[in-house]
């Protein structure tokens, strides 16, 4: 092979192998490039630097191809070594510099193009952020007005709780009133007291049926039972009227704080009742336990 001649101006380089350097890579990546195309820009300029890899994008930023992954051999890029470095090596030449003019031209469309690159990742990065935020507040919105319709459940539960309880206690009153009445009455009627009326006992007899006429039996949907537990301490709870009484005992054992274990058995006080292994198969409606009752832990 014959020799070749250079001009001042140019070298006579070798081509040997080494890793990508960094610094230029995440250069040109800020500029806006992607990280195949500055890998491959870099390895077309055999190394050289950040503006030659530039001006190697610019002029070749219409090929799509770039953009494919680099193979294992693009991994590694050649760089010029002088001649005499390793005399075995092939010889290769050096395009002509570019002049001032033409390297200021290309500078500033390289510019304009980093500009726009620029601006395009902020706007994609800006709609995305929007996107965000758009679906953070959507997700918070959902969350509260679920937790506002639960709210607004357990609101009217507890008002219905206390209006049935006040009707109860209000009922009760006027159960105990009329009980003591009758009592005097009777005792009048018994004893021949004065004041007493020959007809004044079955008066209250016959006047009862009406009054309990006038208040209807409700159908009640839960029945709020208050269990008390062998430390005294109470534990409330509502529960369907139909549900059994196994249910309540379940209860009771998944959610005790008297620190004993063990099957628990129920009773109530007043009427003083303690439940058979059949009452806890029966309805807490059919046991009388509608609309409030209290039960009892027995060790």
């Amino acid at each position: 092979m014959s020799e070749i001649s250079c001009e001042d101006s140019f070298q006579i380089l070798y081509i040997s192998k080494m890793p990508f350097n960094e610094a230029w890579l995440k250069t040109l990546q800020d500029m806006g490039f992607a990280e195949n195309r500055t890998k491959r820009a870099l390895k077309a300029t055999d190394n050289k630097g950040v503006e030659p890899a530039m001006e190697w994008l610019l002029a070749n930023s219409d090929n799509p191809t770039l953009d494919d992954p680099l193979s294992e051999s693009d991994e590694e890029i050649p760089v010029t070594m002088t001649e005499g470095d390793d005399e075995s090596a092939p010889p290769l030449v050096l395009k002509k510099p570019l002049t001032e003019e033409e390297r200021k031209e290309r500078l500033e469309k390289m510019e304009e193009l980093r500009k726009k690159k620029r601006a395009e990742r902020e706007e994609r990065e800006r709609q995305e952020a929007l996107e965000r935020e758009r679906k953070r507040i959507e997700d918070g919105k959902g969350m509260t007005d679920i937790k506002q319709k639960l709210e607004e459940q357990e609101i009217k539960k507890m008002a219905e709780i206390k209006r049935r309880e006040k009707q109860e206690e209000k009922e009760a009153k006027a159960r105990v009133l009329r009980q003591i009445e009758e009592d005097k009455i009777a005792r009048r009627a018994k004893f021949n007291m004065p004041g007493a009326p020959a007809a004044a006992a079955p008066a209250p007899a016959a006047a009862q049926p009406p009054s309990a006429a006038a208040t209807p039996k409700k159908d009640y949907t839960e029945t709020r039972i208050q269990i008390r537990q062998t430390n005294g301490q109470p534990i409330v709870q509502s529960f369907g009227v139909k549900e059994q009484l196994a249910a309540v005992r379940l209860y009771i054992q998944m959610n005790r704080t008297d620190g004993q274990v063990g099957p628990v058995k129920l009773m109530t006080s007043f009427p003083k009742k303690i439940f058979n292994e059949e009452d806890y198969e029966n309805s807490l409606e059919n046991l009388g336990l509608v609309p409030s009752a209290v039960l009892m832990v027995t060790k």
